[in-house]
């Protein structure tokens, strides 16, 4: 500044604190803004509004109060005073400027955006602090250099630009820093001139600093659980399939730089879909979640588990101690096996386990991955061991399984599998009373494969209720067009039988064949009752309801009770007091205990009735043929008293005259207690 006369006017600092305050309010500034305007760019919708908002207020108050700070600090040997219209019409030139720049930078992106962000931003700086410098009114005459406030504004527009271009990139120190210092040196023209309200700037700058960190720790939070989803199962909580392929990365690392050994466990469920298919999903949800439990509960060092999908879980122990494998995988295997309660009913799920050790079974993940998925596929098929250890041997065999498995899968589709008919007949007069459906598959290669071979396929592979469905539908077709007396049989599987909806699934087969539901026989063996008793016969009384007939297939087979009855060498069988409560009322219940004694006659075996509590039941058995009895008609728990040499006890035709001269007294003896 320079007077018309010869005097000269000083401005000089008078306090530099006000100056170093306007220089940390221009850093803080400039950073704040620059980083809301990240912020910016990488929302959308009312977010991106209520960021637009803080940027805009950081920016303006930022520059503006930064200006009139350092000009408070500087004072002039002339007379001053400041315009308060003017003033306000600086901050105003902020407000609109800010906004408009970043919208532009933000939205355009690229050079282009930038480049217009940054002249909208230099030119709004350069109206505020001219407008504000007009407000600054000196008792003086003051002259201006034209080009050199033509090249501030120049200057502030190519500073502006740079600072919009690495905000709007990746995050990284140098960015950050060097968006900083171009937005300062945007304003450092300024700082000799002074600005004004710092304690009003550091509020505002303040609260853009705070909404930043919350939400970078938003951020974070929502980072990490995300993060978490992505490398955990939904539905048990354990490490999903990506990471235990990090995991599996990470070990054979280990080992290969250590030395060291570790074993790969493949484990998968026995039952699962059976459990699933007769219970429904959400009793499987219940069993693999228990089992998560219980596999997290026995994790020691250097021990991981992992769900990668469906019932398939897998496994990871380091050590090169093979008693420490065997107790890990002996755990594992204890898990499985233990009851798990759903509601009212216990079911075991059990599983196959496969073992194989890196670097001595494979010398990469993949390789490693295969041969304990072999070794697992192994279990699953042994009828006898449920852990099996990698060996050479078995890839050559479970590959060749694998592949039947894969080959009944087309063989299904591409119709090569067919039905056998076999006849049945009445005994006395040799006519045709049905005949039961036999599965039939003329492999391409191995030619024909036996039934039992496909069911344990059709197990294996996850087909065995597919499969059911289109042996019965294919019957009952095959069945329409035989004589109207003539009847077709139909085995199902235990899986097939206890699923909740078999009843609708025969009821819809019968529909499409049109065949009458009393021509229909479905066979069931005992296996599918001891399996879930209460389930099988409450399907049984639904598929019998609507008309279908039930057999009992494979009766006196090698599991079955007359097959023991043979098998074992039994002296005695004792009938149960829960036959006895219908013998005297019930001539069918009577002649099934008239049936077992002649069955134990036949094998030269002692049948005792038990339960026998009234003169009507005692003289049916009688009737019947029954070696012995026992029950509180006879006599009830008491004492036993010694008897001397040469004597016997009380006759028992004497007891049972006595106790059938009196009447029972329910209230002394319920009939619920059982004898001993």
């Amino acid at each position: 500044m320079e007077a018309m006369s010869n005097h000269i006017y000083e401005l000089k600092v008078y306090n530099p604190f006000l100056l170093a305050g306007a220089f940390i309010v221009c850093l803080a500034g400039a950073w704040i803004t620059m980083r809301l305007v990240t912020r910016v760019s990488e929302t959308r919708g009312r977010q991106r509004i209520g960021w637009y908002f803080l940027a805009a207020m950081a920016g303006a108050s930022f520059v503006w109060c930064t200006h009139f700070a350092a000009m408070l600090a500087y004072n002039c040997s002339a007379g001053v005073h400041l315009d308060p219209t003017e003033t306000v019409l600086s901050l105003l030139a902020m407000f609109v400027a800010v906004p408009f720049a970043i919208m532009a930078a933000a939205r355009l992106y690229g050079r282009g955006g930038c480049l217009l962000g940054g002249m909208i931003f230099g030119i709004g700086v350069a109206c505020m602090h001219y407008i504000g410098m007009a407000a600054y009114h000196v008792d003086a005459p003051v002259t201006w250099n034209l080009p050199l406030v033509g090249l501030s504004v120049v200057i502030g527009i190519g500073l502006s630009s740079v600072a919009f271009m690495l905000a709007l990139r990746p995050a990284s120190l140098r960015r950050e820093v060097g968006m900083t210092l171009a937005m300062v040196g945007d304003n450092g023209q300024f700082q000799a001139i002074g600005f004004a309200v710092i304690g009003g700037s550091m509020l505002t700058i303040i609260a853009g600093i705070a909404c930043y960190v919350i939400d970078g720790s938003l951020r974070q939070d929502s980072y990490q659980e995300l993060h978490r989803m992505a490398m955990s199962d939904a539905l048990t909580g354990l490490p999903n399939r990506i990471s235990f392929n990090e995991r599996l990365e990470q070990e054979v690392a280990t080992a290969d730089r250590t030395g060291a050994q570790f074993a790969l466990i493949g484990i998968d469920l026995n039952k699962f879909k059976e459990i699933n298919d007769t219970r429904g999903h959400a009793a499987g949800d219940i069993v693999l979640t228990t089992l998560a439990e219980r596999f997290s509960a026995l994790l020691g060092a250097g021990e991981f588990v992992a769900r990668l999908g469906g019932d398939e879980f897998i496994a990871i122990h380091r050590t090169s101690d093979r008693a420490e494998l065997h107790g890990f995988v002996e755990r594992i295997q204890h898990a499985l096996n233990q009851p798990i309660p759903i509601d009212d009913y216990l079911v075991t799920s059990g599983g196959s386990i496969g073992v194989a050790v890196y670097p001595v079974d494979a010398k990469d993940s993949e390789t490693l991955i295969s041969r304990a998925d072999l070794a697992m596929y192994r279990a699953k098929t042994d009828l006898h061991e449920t852990i099996w250890y990698y060996e050479s041997s078995l890839d050559q065999n479970l590959c060749a399984r694998r592949a039947l498995g894969d080959d009944l899968k087309k063989a299904m589709v591409d119709g090569q599998l067919s039905l056998s008919f076999q006849v049945q007949t009445v005994v006395a007069t040799g006519a045709v009373s049905g005949y039961e459906a036999l599965l039939r598959w003329d492999h391409p290669v191995r030619g024909a494969i036996p039934p039992v071979e496909i069911l344990e396929l059709a197990d294996e592979n996850g087909l065995i209720i597919q499969l059911g469905e289109w042996v019965l539908d294919q019957a009952c077709h095959a069945a329409v067009e035989w004589d109207e007396n003539v009847r077709v049989a139909v085995n199902m599987s235990v899986t097939q039988f206890l699923q909740p909806a078999f009843d609708t699934i025969v009821a819809a087969v019968l529909a499409r064949s049109g065949l009458s539901a009393h021509r229909l026989v479905i066979e069931i063996s005992e296996a599918t009752v001891q399996r879930d008793r209460r389930r099988a016969l409450a399907m049984a009384r639904k598929v019998h309801a609507m008309g279908v007939c039930l057999a009992l297939d494979a009766f006196g087979g090698p599991h079955s009770v007359l097959s023991m009855l043979y098998d074992f060498p039994f002296d005695k069988i004792k009938i149960d007091r829960s036959l006895m409560q219908k013998v005297d009322t019930d001539p069918a219940m009577a002649e099934l205990v008239r049936s077992v004694m002649v069955a134990g006659h036949a094998l030269h075996i002692s049948v005792l009735a038990q339960g026998i509590e009234t003169a009507a039941q005692l003289a049916v058995v009688s009737a019947k043929g029954c070696d012995e009895s026992q029950g509180y008609l006879i006599g009830h728990p008491g004492q036993m008293t010694p008897t001397a040499p040469g004597t016997r006890p009380d006759d028992a035709h004497g007891m049972r005259q006595a106790f059938a001269a009196r009447p029972l007294r329910a209230a002394a003896f319920p009939l619920s207690y059982p004898e001993i």
